[in-house]
């Protein structure tokens, strides 16, 4: 199911791509290909930060991801979200501009306009209302629970049911009055102060609708174990690393110091990761242990996903969650790369959440076939597919679109109408070896 749209034109790599944005979405392709960037400008578009700081500006966020280099007086970059069909953020970069409308921008724009006359308040105060009567109308609102909890008490909720028994009941859009109706009930004066902080407290209410959030765990992330404490001190002392491994490596920070043992079954079901003291292990078994820095590269590799998706499950739950894994294969045995796709779909697609992966491993692809197809099967033989794959792992197909990157463009390689990854792709890989392999035995 189609959440977002992404266009963009002339952008180092990247050199015509026009992508379709669902809740999974999969690149693959060679080295330098575009993969990373494609993943990292979604990374920004779906951002809270981004979206709602109207002072961040686009360019610095490119630098934070270091691909900024990529912009140039020919670069075009379009992004527009999505939910229940209504668009909800609007990118678009042409000619060295970006303009940007969100919700949340917008408010904070108009909370730092300085008011000269009257009139300009007036004006101002109008546009607010209009935003807050878009808003509650757009997702009807007054008909949810949650709205109930703008209000501060009891006596506030039931004088909101009585005066709004007759707009809820015939399912009317609401006016100006009605917004004004609202701040009367909230006890505050009609000012602009009071409109925005009516639409602040809605946009609380209801953060499934208008927050966002990414998190971004890099194909470096095995470097985030050595600088996990001493991360503070890195960008204190502006040293030249990437700020977005930075950010990964504060974050990564907060999940050690929460998440203090894990499982580690996609490995093997005897091993387990353990925090102790200032120091993180690998138990093998009950006595035998080992420094996780000095362990092997597969778990210095996976561990740091395991513990910033188990450490997310702690924030933010009522939030659009954007997770973004670069080549979850790396280091990993092909049946390992297996179980941490289906601990991905399990962990980060569920109540507003998404993933995107990137990849070079064609066991990836052939992975999420297998959880396509038991979707599939699923829906005739629950019980019988659930005995294969565990229903939490099977992957709704229109939940999901797969791309292969070549040549600055993206071709769209997931096949909607059988529900699966097209088999020329992953077969492509393995005829290419058969192929080498059949002229060499002709010798």
């Amino acid at each position: 199911m189609e959440r977002a749209k992404l266009i963009v034109k002339n952008f180092g790599p990247l050199k015509d791509i026009d992508i379709e944005v669902r809740e999974m979405v999969t690149f693959i392709g060679a080295q330098a290909s575009g993969k990373s960037t494609l993943a990292k400008l979604l990374s920004i578009f779906e951002d809270e930060n981004f979206r709602g700081d109207y002072k961040v500006s686009f360019e610095e966020e490119l630098k934070k991801y270091n691909i900024l280099s990529y912009l140039t007086d020919k670069s075009y970059i379009d992004y527009k979200s999505k939910n229940q069909n209504i668009t909800i953020a609007d990118f678009t970069f042409q000619k060295n501009k970006l303009d940007i409308t969100t919700l949340q921008n917008l408010v904070g724009r108009i909370k730092n306009i300085s008011l000269n006359n009257l009139d300009q308040e007036k004006e101002i105060t109008e546009i607010t209302k209009k935003l807050i009567k878009s808003t509650v109308n757009t997702y009807k609102l007054l008909l949810r629970e949650n709205f109930y909890n703008i209000f501060e008490n009891e006596t506030q909720k039931v004088k909101f049911e009585i005066e709004f028994s007759n707009v809820r009941i015939k399912k009317l859009n609401i006016k100006d009055l009605h917004i004004d109706l609202l701040i009367d009930i909230l006890k505050r004066e009609q000012n602009i102060e009071s409109y925005i902080f009516l639409y602040e407290k809605i946009i609380s209410v209801f953060p499934n609708i208008f927050l966002f959030d990414s998190l971004y765990i890099p194909a470096e992330r095995n470097f985030l174990h050595l600088i996990s404490e001493n991360t503070l001190g890195l960008i204190n002392n502006n040293i030249q690393i990437p700020k977005h491994l930075l950010n990964s490596g504060q974050d990564y920070e907060k999940a050690i110091q929460t998440i203090k043992e894990l499982p580690l079954t996609i490995i093997d079901k005897k091993i387990k990761y353990k925090r102790e003291g200032k120091t993180s292990y690998i138990y093998h078994n009950e006595n035998e242990k080992v420094d996780l820095l000095e362990s092997a590269s597969g778990l210095q590799s996976i561990i740091p996903i395991l513990l910033l998706v188990e450490y997310s499950k702690s924030l933010k739950e009522e939030y659009n969650f954007n997770f973004v894994v670069e080549e979850p294969e790396l280091n990993l045995y092909p049946k390992a790369q297996h179980e941490l796709i289906k601990y991905l779909i399990k962990n980060c697609l569920f109540d507003r959440k998404s993933l995107i992966l990137t990849t070079h491993s064609p066991f990836v692809l052939a992975s999420i076939n297998n959880l396509l197809l038991a979707y599939d099967k699923g829906q005739t033989n629950p019980k019988e597919v659930n005995k294969i794959i565990k229903k939490e792992s099977w992957l709704n197909p229109k939940n999901f679109i797969a791309y292969e990157l070549k040549n600055g463009k993206a071709k769209k390689i997931m096949n909607d109408k059988l529900g699966q990854i097209s088999e020329n792709m992953i077969d492509g890989v393995s005829d290419a070896f058969a192929n080498e392999f059949d002229k060499l035995l002709d010798l």
